[in-house]
């Protein structure tokens, strides 16, 4: 089973009216942004139990009156959305019954979990999202003449201007073998470079005194995973331009971005963001929290109380670049491991993933749930529980893909199981390596 993507042909004015909006509102005073948010978070809510079974059945199994949910506050009611729900209840009753599927913008997603999620927004939903990255690449000095090369499993629509040299993207395959990036990168010699995080690390280790020379990207922006300060600083030297990190998932999109000042600006006007301590009520500024998003702008099909797995605290400080939304002042997910094989290359966790989402992308009930885990130089495995549509034939396509990008030196054994033990912890890896972590 496989779903198809609306046709991304870009409507001009649509994307006009959700750049301009959403470049104005981080400059509006604090009291107009959290009435903005208010608004829609209430909004949100109630059009989804009018609209959306899910959340009407949801609510009503807890006896919930939605028409007394009428401040921020209130949501605290609601209960809360896991991935196992949105597993369960997508396509059919987790959209708006008045949802043209065919129209939708389909996707999915592994995260760090290794659990398959599958999601769908709208058109004008997909459109915002687009201008809210264009604002993660803004906000760090991108300007609409810069070639843009992008680290992707799959490419991003362009925005090809006719006759204008305006907006000029690149697509370089995140599965793609170190060779085949670094080829790419040295002919588009991009002037921003956007990406996974170990990727461009890999990249920048892999630089050569001539490639210096012609790659000297203005900008690099990190992206869909944890980075370190001493990796940015690393791949910073050796591109020798400033590096920004964003936060953000597949399903809902941008959480918080960089700013110059290097501040992760929190997203209100696309998320709306709960820190929770382990009863489930708000932390203080400055606490760590385990994170909980309600989307604002997909009533296709909204997230609403959505639990990710991560932690991090927000402060209110104001920032110098002038931006009014609040500060993501930490946050911990997304570190999975990195792959080292027996002659001593090391793999990015992230290529690995991304070839599992490659297939969840295209067969969403080929797997349920999988852990791919190193457990010597020459021998992985991969905990596998199956999907409706599990197909031998189709996951030998994904052995055979994975097998490429190690090299084919490690032999990889599938272990059918029945469930896949998360230790207790928030955040479980998809990707594990105990050589790594022996070798640390």
């Amino acid at each position: 089973m496989a779903y198809n993507k609306i046709n991304t042909i870009i409507d001009g004015p649509l994307l006009l009216k959700h750049a301009i909006q959403s470049h104005i509102e981080p400059q509006l005073p604090r009291n107009i942004i959290n009435k903005l948010v208010k608004k829609r978070l209430i909004k949100t809510i109630k059009k989804a139990y009018s609209n959306v079974p899910f959340y009407k059945e949801y609510y009503d199994g807890y006896k919930i009156d939605v028409t007394n949910i009428n401040s921020v506050n209130d949501i605290k009611n609601l209960p809360f959305l896991l991935k196992e729900h949105v597993r369960q209840n997508f396509p059919g009753k987790l959209l708006n019954i008045h949802t043209n599927l065919d129209k939708c913008y389909i996707s999915g997603t592994t995260g760090s979990t290794g659990k398959s999620v599958n999601f769908a927004y709208s058109k004008s939903t997909f459109f915002f999202y687009l201008c809210t990255s264009l604002r993660v690449y803004t906000m760090i000095g991108y300007k609409p003449w810069y070639k843009m090369a992008f680290i992707k499993y799959t490419p991003l629509p362009s925005l090809n201007i006719p006759c204008l040299p305006l907006f000029k993207t690149y697509h370089i395959p995140s599965i793609a073998p170190i060779d085949k990036q670094m080829e790419l990168l040295r002919e588009y010699r991009p002037d921003l470079l956007a990406g996974y995080a170990s990727i461009i690390y890999e990249m920048a280790h892999n630089l050569t005194e001539n490639d210096r020379k012609i790659i000297r990207p203005k900008i690099i922006s990190l992206n869909s995973e944890l980075s370190t300060i001493e990796e940015r600083e690393f791949i910073s030297q050796a591109f020798s331009c400033p590096v920004y990190d964003e936060y953000s998932t597949e399903e809902t999109w941008m959480i918080a971005s960089q700013c110059k000042y290097k501040n992760y600006h929190i997203f209100l006007d696309n998320v709306y963001v709960e820190f929770l301590d382990d009863e489930g009520k708000d932390v203080g500024e400055g606490e760590i929290g385990e994170i909980v998003l309600t989307t604002l702008r997909s009533p296709v099909m909204p997230f609403i109380r959505y639990k990710i797995g991560d932690i991090g605290s927000y402060t209110l400080e104001e920032c110098p670049c002038g931006r009014h939304f609040p500060v993501l002042k930490s946050f911990e997910g997304r570190a999975d491991d990195i792959f080292i094989l027996p002659n001593g290359k090391k793999i990015s966790s992230l290529k690995l993933l991304n070839t599992f989402t490659k297939f969840i992308k295209s067969d969403p009930k080929l797997m349920n749930e999988f852990k791919f885990v190193q457990e010597k130089f020459d021998y992985a495995v991969i905990y596998l529980i199956p999907g409706e549509e599990y197909s031998e034939e189709r996951f030998k396509e994904l052995i055979n893909q994975l097998n490429i990008i190690l090299e084919k030196i490690v032999k990889i054994e599938i272990k059918i199981v029945d469930s896949i033990n998360n230790q207790g912890k928030i955040k479980r890896k998809a990707i594990e390596s105990l050589v790594s972590k022996r070798n640390k």
